[in-house]
């Protein structure tokens, strides 16, 4: 085989990480008789000619010795080679154009398209795959014809005449999901294709495994809304699935039909309950990864699911725990159903800080995460345990000022630790910052001249930063810093002038001697140094009145956070209603994550804020989360924040 790969000039050629010199021995590679050097041989390529599904000359340079490849019968290892030259083929598909291009797009971009090209003239070499010896052959086959090949009724036509002679499950799917695609690719030929999905969806003949996949796939193309014994449909061929069947293909199915409910949440949540108590331990896990796409799409009462998430974490087989716990962690509130058994689970455990786990067994910290985000004491004794080693956990400072006040008993060791804390390594900030972090929740008026032993020690940089919110967030408590406070104001343009500011005037309130440094940041053309600066003129309220010039120009800036930052303080020092209302509400469609700042300004203004009361109901009623996609591990308890300060907010406008 590929007598002909010395005669293409490679060294001419380039691939993602420079000359394509090297990609001959990658292709002789996938000839190797040792499976871990084809296997190293594939990634190898992948990396290089095809990075991040980009299309290279080398790359078409390739093309014909991996079809060669592909069409030996009996070669090993010739699914992965499908599947990359899938991925070559459909990588214009995965890049559409953006606009005007440059000279240099464009050349990529033909690239790509010839890069679609070189696997579309070929693709009747996939064809005999269909009945290949290899299984994985048998299974991507399907999805590489469907997708890059010119003839959709023939492809069609193959596809159907294969399955009934296919004795894989999962190619059988493969099948039915590749026709799918054909309908997608030929919109002529849909009727035809949903005829027969609709006919093998029906035909107790069929695995329940592809049964489940037609039937989510023909949810999630049919008109809505769906019929209604949908999800008792899915539920009962669910349990259908033997477990030696229940792999990727049901999941997916799965998926597909969670997307195809949409924001049918009781539906979704039944679907899931069945899922969750499924035999398979492989469908228990990845039901647990299913419910953080629901928690954190939809607002509902998702008690009971969270119940099930947490018999998942003492189950025996640990699949299904470590993903609960991972998605449990990040419920805070909402994952009280199952602190029971983040405690019972947590037990088990001799070390919870025992270095990284990578095996199937739940995760420590997300277990303490669950409790200490629930502000559950049982969190303490593996707190004050992490307070013992010679080397703090990164998250320890977080997991504590988590926990809230229940984690008043670690104040003495926090401070003891950070008193003897050498001053020749505070400036690590990975070792000051965690204690830092911690005392500014649980600590008084005790932990400030251990607090300032650091500042004083490193007065710029992270670890001072750290130190100063700490100094903040204890308030009153922190007046003893005054002095040190005062000093960090001498250099106004220092960076830690303006934390220093808010510390101050929260330890002492002495307004006066934070106000001119604040003025003159409001008046920045830096949005983050007026957003501070605004930050620290809320609380001070009427006192600083005389704000009010430089925060009423903030209500126009381009930056819409820095118009609501600015109106919030506005009103808290002028309650200049006629001003701030229309900012806030102008924002509350403009940018979602804004909402929740201008809800607790609607709370301070109360009866005044009765026009904005429209929109605060109809967040309340609304079943999508604001933040939905965001891809924060705090969307649920940022959504759930902001229902609870719209909530608050519509009693304060009610009342008179």
């Amino acid at each position: 085989m590929f007598d002909s790969l010395h005669e293409v000039d490679w060294a001419a050629m380039a691939h993602a990480h420079g000359p394509a010199d090297d990609v001959p021995g990658m292709l002789l590679g996938l000839l190797s008789e040792d499976s871990g050097e084809r296997a190293a041989a594939l990634d190898d390529l992948d990396d290089s000619v095809h990075h991040q599904g980009d299309v290279y000359d080398s790359t078409l340079a390739c093309v014909p010795f991996l079809f060669e490849l592909v069409a030996a019968p009996g070669r090993p290892d010739r699914g992965p080679v499908v599947e990359l030259l899938t991925g070559i083929g459909e990588s214009a598909h995965h890049h559409p154009p953006a606009g005007e291009e440059s000279a240099g797009g464009s050349a990529w971009r033909l690239l790509l398209a010839r890069g679609r090209a070189a696997v579309t003239s070929r693709a009747d070499t996939f064809v005999p795959l269909l009945a290949d010896p290899d299984p994985l052959v048998r299974r991507l086959a399907p999805r590489a014809l469907a997708r890059l090949h010119p003839d959709g009724p023939a492809t069609l036509g193959r596809l159907r005449g294969r399955l009934p002679h296919e004795p894989d499950t999962e190619a059988r799917i493969a099948l039915a999901g590749a026709a799918a695609v054909v309908a997608g690719r030929f919109p002529g030929l849909a009727g035809t294709v949903t005829d027969w999905l609709t006919t093998l969806a029906a035909d107790p003949g069929q695995p329940a495994a592809l049964r489940l996949t037609v039937t989510a796939r023909l949810a999630d193309r049919a008109p809505r809304p769906l019929p209604a014994d949908t999800v008792a449909t899915a539920v009962d061929l669910l349990h259908r699935i033997p477990a030696d069947q229940a792999g990727r293909s049901t999941d997916t199915a799965l998926r597909t039909l969670h997307r195809a409910l949409g924001d049918r949440t009781a539906d979704r949540v039944a679907l899931l309950t069945e899922q969750l108590a499924a035999g398979a331990p492989v469908l228990r896990r990845d039901a647990a990864r299913q419910t953080a796409l629901l928690f954190q799409e939809l607002r509902g009462p998702y008690g009971g699911l969270v119940a099930l998430l947490g018999r998942r974490l003492v189950e025996e087989d640990h699949g299904p725990g470590k993903a609960a716990a991972a998605v449990l962690a990040d419920l805070f509130g909402l994952a009280a159903p199952a602190a029971d058994a983040a405690v019972e689970r947590l037990a088990t455990i001799a070390d919870p800080w025992e270095g990284d786990r990578d095996d199937d067994r739940p995760d420590p910290r997300h277990l303490l995460r669950i409790l200490t985000r629930l502000g559950d004491p049982r969190a303490l004794p593996a707190l004050a345990a992490a307070l013992d080693r010679p080397l703090l956990p990164h998250d320890l400072g977080f997991l504590i000022a988590e926990l809230g006040p229940a984690a008043a008993p670690l104040a003495t060791p926090l401070r003891e630790r950070l008193a003897a804390l050498p001053l020749d390594r505070t400036a690590h900030h990975g070792e000051a910052d965690p204690l830092l972090t911690a005392l500014g929740t649980v600590g008084g008026a005790d932990a400030v001249p251990a607090i300032l032993r650091v500042l004083r020690a490193v007065p710029t940089g992270p670890t001072a930063g750290s130190a100063l919110r700490a100094l903040t967030r204890l308030g009153p408590a922190a007046a003893a810093a005054g002095p040190d406070l005062r000093a960090l104001l001498a250099d106004p343009a220092s960076p830690q002038a303006l934390p220093a500011a808010a510390a101050l005037w929260a330890a002492t309130g002495d307004t006066a001697a934070v106000l001119p440094l604040l003025l003159a940041r409001a008046e920045s053309a830096d949005p983050w140094a007026r957003r501070a600066a605004a930050e620290a003129l809320t609380p001070i309220g009427p006192a600083a009145a005389e704000a009010a010039p430089a925060l009423r120009a903030m209500l126009t800036a381009p930056d819409v956070w820095v118009r609501v930052d600015g109106a919030t303080a506005l009103w808290h020092t002028t309650a200049d209603t006629g001003a701030v209302l229309p900012v806030l509400t102008t924002a509350w469609a403009e940018n979602p994550h804004t909402r929740t700042a201008a809800a607790a300004c609607l709370t301070a203004m109360g009866p005044a804020a009765a026009p904005a009361l429209p929109l605060l109901r109809t967040e309340l009623a609304a079943t999508r989360r604001h933040n939905a996609g965001f891809g924060s591990s705090h969307v649920i308890h940022d959504d759930e924040r902001l229902l609870a300060t719209c909530r608050t907010a519509a009693e304060a406008i009610a009342t008179p």
